[in-house]
């Protein structure tokens, strides 16, 4: 997971079918009217972004490997379509799984050809679930966390332990509460622990989560602030302060 670099302007696009992605960026860049040689990173959310966890293997440690491996977990599950995405994972420890992104390269390319003929320069091109997480993740306990991010109609669950990712499942859950949706996957899992901490960022037009409903399935709930594209707002808890660690 990649570190955010708050000195730099921060564009979030949100890919839906039914609307032209490449339109509203078009117009986000003529509002903003930034400088020349202005460096940009660009969050892609939403429909936008697939993820995985890609569990160890002793036969694909290094880098280059992991890289090959993590495509093929994507492609393992989606199929042809997967081969027209391009895949990224970073292994920052040996032994473990990690999280891998998978986002449409053509939606890439455009993105890129956009900004250039901006005289712009993207030099960062991160998924929503990551951005967010690395910019929160010292507010979060060590041990097991769900850490859900929540924009819009899409729910992203993250399960991690110690720093490793052992579950992510991006949602549109359609009426299903959150704490349903933990319960299933958590029965899925067969985990036997005591239920963990639950973390919710959610963007800023998205309505906040109901606390009574997790508290009363014996979910540890803390509502972290509401995040407005780029700019987080002062963080809120809705429960008591976890211990502030670093998720390395």
């Amino acid at each position: 997971m990649s570190r955010w670099f708050p000195d730099r302007p921060v564009l979030w696009v949100r890919p839906q079918k039914s609307e032209p992605v490449l339109a509203s960026f078009e117009q986000e860049l003529q509002r903003l009217a930034l400088p020349r040689g202005t460096r940009l990173t660009c969050v892609v959310a939403g429909e936008g972004v697939r993820y995985r966890v890609v569990p160890w293997n002793d036969e694909f440690a290094s880098p280059a490997q992991r890289q090959v491996f993590s495509t093929h977990c994507f492609t393992e599950v989606y199929g042809e379509a997967a081969r027209g995405w391009t895949v990224r994972q970073d292994s920052v420890r040996h032994g473990v799984a990690t999280l891998a992104c998978a986002l449409d390269t053509a939606l890439l390319d455009s993105l890129v050809a956009t900004v250039h003929a901006h005289d712009l320069k993207l030099v960062s091109v991160q998924p929503a679930l990551t951005h967010v997480y690395n910019h929160l993740r010292r507010s979060l306990a060590a041990g097991l966390y769900w850490f859900v991010w929540v924009d819009g109609p899409w729910v992203t669950l993250l399960l991690m332990s110690s720093g490793e990712p052992l579950l992510v499942r991006a949602l549109a859950p359609s009426g299903q509460s959150l704490a349903s949706l933990l319960e299933r996957e958590w029965f899925m899992l067969g985990v036997e622990d005591a239920r963990c901490p639950v973390y919710v960022a959610r963007s800023a037009s998205t309505p906040p989560v109901e606390v009574r409903e997790l508290t009363a399935n014996g979910w540890r709930f803390v509502e972290l602030a509401p995040w407005v594209d780029g700019t987080p707002a002062e963080a809120v808890s809705t429960a008591a302060s976890p211990q502030a660690a670093h998720a390395s």
